[in-house]
């Protein structure tokens, strides 16, 4: 974890961003593990959704509602959508 904190600077976001991954990091490796059918391909699109959180923790109001767990949903579908699109060599745009 330590290395998405380093690219954070404000403190409220940094712990804002602890309680992310605390609270959601299990939620989202099963969303990923069940589109790329694979653990080690899941822990990556994982990764690279948290590193997009770290850089975009001004679209968090409140860790825990609603529309945060749908906002990191769709993240990590996307980034585990990419990964397996990486897989099969389709190159997107």
């Amino acid at each position: 974890m330590i290395i998405y904190l380093q690219s954070i600077e404000d403190p409220v976001d940094r712990e804002k961003f602890e309680q992310l991954y605390n609270f959601y990091r299990g939620y989202m490796l099963k969303h990923a593990a069940k589109i790329l059918k694979n653990e080690f391909d899941a822990e990556d699109a994982v990764h690279n959704a948290f590193l997009s959180i770290s850089k975009h923790m001004d679209k968090i109001q409140d860790p825990f509602s609603m529309a945060t767990k749908g906002y990191l949903s769709i993240i990590v579908e996307r980034k585990a959508i990419a990964k397996r699109a990486g897989k099969s060599g389709v190159r997107g745009g």
